[in-house]
């Protein structure tokens, strides 16, 4: 029993900490989702061994104890209580659930409203016949800071109402995510730290003495509650809203009414993917039964009110362990170091590793193995760590030393003027090599399906290639491959087909799979449009390269001196003799171009098209291929399993939705 109670002490100090630098230093040293397990966890404890209760535990109240704040306290008219937070569908349905149990009119359908959950700081506004009189922030819930000179600052809180009424609104203050990253960029020019999000932004603002500072920062702020709103003859949370903007107070302007899961689970869905065209940050959703007459009813629990629930989107960031540092060794022979993490989900998916750029930004951040470091999706796609939390540190944590050898082949690293990065000069690095292959046989390279990663390392540990050329002699070896184990025959033919038809793909799409430096798929059709074969461009001066509209001087440089290099010339001679394409296939007729001037994407499993040859059709046709969807799309073509991007498709209304059949009708037609 001794080891529970300790536990407890020991939850109780974590979170209090947690919250402590939170609400007071605007730090965050845990993520939302790991600070919420916690809680659970302690209330939980708490629950099975009443006899460790204590009033004053963190699981009763709300927010921070304001011990250092330089503002005068103010005890709320009504508690400002926390929402409970969910973070599947199933926990949407049991608070549904819940709710329907605590109606006693079996018969009441039930509405609810969904709104966006702002991720800012809670805010309480009282007007006195129209005339704001007061702002506090929520602090522990039922005492919180008087920032009214603050909050007059801000340009969308009105000091005056459109109408004369005594009233208490709540809201969230925040700054706007183009004002946070102005703001930002403004700091790191003078050498200030930057604010890691901008919630935290928003609260150090908000708590600044000097009140022009939150004029120069433009925090802005929305409005979403109306203490005891029955008193002024409101029914339900959507009155709220359209009573809040009658009198001149922001809201989002979101406030959906539902009446069921299946609605419920198709508006989350649909603002997990439009979110991002918000202008201030949101976390999640916030659930709230809509009929106000029945929240006494329904009820509260000592932090939240029982008739609402926050839904929170999967995290953006969370914190785990740098248990090390990896070096790795890229196509063009740059070694850059890699996080080896304790496993954590983050947006939907296990990461184990996760991008730290460069030695030098390791420095700036004072990152150190063994710290807790805070991770987040790059572009919501590449994991990489963002800050280390110094405040965790124990002592034991060891700072990053950078190779001076080539992890892979021993070759002593280089670092080139004027660059960060760290390089392997060894050509022939096997590193080197397996990333050039991997990069040419790409998809928007050469298009060669079945040399993976695992395959190519096994074909250059085997002898079979040692560079891109080798790739079309593997037929020569046809035997041989067949008898490698989890190969087999039927594998090594598809292999070999779709080498032999790489030989024809388009002369951009070739040079775009060589690897020149700077030349992406962009780049390779406006040098392939310019030049009409690889001879030609080859040929070219620094100042013929140069009068090409898109090349820049960086450009133009890397593309002359590409072609300067004996080893590479030799590259693409041996390409050339084995039969791939590198010039501009004339074209006698230009057919019919039915697709000119419409917008298309495609989404889901195809089964009829490679995503390659669907976007070469289209472009045949005279159709643009777009990467996402938005009121610029004609059409979306939909496989199998079709997720957020058909959602969004058919929110919008516009878009002309088609199966795979339906185009190939198109296109027939």
């Amino acid at each position: 029993m001794e080891n529970i109670k300790e536990k407890i002490n020991s939850l109780r100090k974590d979170i209090e900490k947690y919250n402590e630098y939170y609400y007071s230093k605007n730090e965050s040293l845990i993520s939302d989702v790991e600070f919420d397990k916690l809680l659970k966890e302690l209330e939980a404890l708490e629950e099975k061994y009443p006899q460790y209760k204590e009033k004053v535990s963190p699981t009763k109240k709300v927010g921070s104890s304001l011990k250092d704040t330089k503002f005068q306290k103010v005890v709320h008219r009504k508690k400002m209580l926390s929402l409970s937070n969910s973070y599947n569908i199933m926990d949407i349905e049991a608070f549904m659930e819940r709710v329907r149990k605590n109606v006693e009119d079996e018969k009441k359908v039930l509405e609810y409203a969904l709104e966006v959950k702002l991720d800012g700081l809670s805010i309480s506004l009282q007007y006195e016949k129209g005339e704001l009189v007061r702002g506090v922030t929520r602090g522990d819930g039922e005492i919180g800071e008087d920032v009214t000179e603050n909050l007059i600052e801000i340009e969308s809180i009105p000091k005056s109402l459109k109408e004369k009424i005594d009233i208490e609104v709540r809201g969230e203050v925040v700054l706007p995510i183009s004002n946070f990253e102005k703001l930002n960029r403004d700091r790191l020019e003078k050498n200030e730290e930057i604010f890691a999000n901008p919630r935290n932004a928003a609260s150090g603002t908000l708590r600044q003495i000097d009140s022009k500072i939150v004029k120069e920062r433009g925090l802005d702020a929305y409005f979403y509650f109306i203490v005891e709103g029955e008193k002024l003859g409101i029914k339900s949370q959507k009155e709220s809203f359209d009573f809040l903007e009658k009198i001149g107070l922001k809201t989002t302007g979101i406030c959906e009414v539902l009446k069921n899961e299946v609605e419920i689970e198709k508006r989350i869905a649909y603002w997990e993917v439009n979110k991002e065209n918000l202008d201030y940050e949101t976390d999640g959703m916030v659930l709230k039964l809509n009929d106000m007459t029945l929240w006494e009813e329904v009820g509260y629990t000592t932090k939240s009110p029982r008739w609402a629930i926050a839904y929170k989107f999967p995290a953006k960031q969370v914190t785990t362990k740098l248990e090390d540092v990896t070096w790795q060794v890229g196509r063009t022979g740059k070694v850059t170091p890699v996080a080896e993490l304790t496993e954590v989900e983050l947006s939907g998916s296990k990461v184990k590793r996760a991008s730290l750029h460069n030695f030098d930004e390791i420095k700036r951040k004072d990152i150190r193995i063994g710290d807790r470091v805070f991770i987040e999706k790059a572009a919501e796609i590449i994991p990489q760590v963002v800050s280390s939390i110094k405040e965790t540190r124990t002592g034991e944590e060891k700072i990053v030393i950078p190779p001076k050898d080539c992890p892979v082949c021993g070759t002593a690293l280089i670092k080139e003027e004027g660059l960060v990065d760290l390089k392997c000069p060894n050509e022939k690095c096997p590193a080197i090599v397996q990333g050039q292959i991997e990069y040419f046989v790409s998809r928007d390279g050469m298009n060669i399906t079945g040399l993976g990663s695992k395959i190519v390392e096994r074909f250059l540990e085997l002898g079979f290639i040692k560079d891109i050329t080798d790739i079309y002699l593997l037929k020569n070896h046809k035997e041989e491959l067949e008898k490698l184990e989890k190969l087999g025959k039927k594998s090594i033919e598809n292999l070999l087909d779709s080498i032999e038809k790489s030989k024809n793909r388009d002369y951009s799409k070739t040079l775009y799979a060589l690897g020149i430096p700077y030349v992406g798929k962009y780049l390779g059709g406006v040098l392939a449009k310019e030049s009409k074969d690889i001879d030609s461009l080859s040929k070219m001066s620094l100042e013929e390269l140069l009068e090409i509209e898109g090349i820049g001087n960086k450009v133009a440089e890397a593309v002359y001196n590409y072609f300067k290099n004996e080893k590479t010339m030799e590259i693409v001679e041996k390409l050339k003799e084995y039969g791939v394409n590198f010039k501009n296939i004339e074209k006698l007729e230009e057919g019919p171009k039915p697709f000119k001037d419409k917008t298309f994407l495609f989404t889901g499993k195809l089964e009829k098209f490679t995503r390659e040859e669907i976007k070469e059709e289209i472009e045949k046709l005279g159709g643009k291929n777009l990467s996402g969807v938005s009121k610029k799309l004609d059409y979306l073509i939909v496989g199998k399993d079709a997720g957020s991007k058909l959602k969004k498709a058919q929110e919008i209304g516009s878009i002309k939705i088609l199966t795979e059949d339906e185009f190939m009708e198109i296109i027939k037609g």
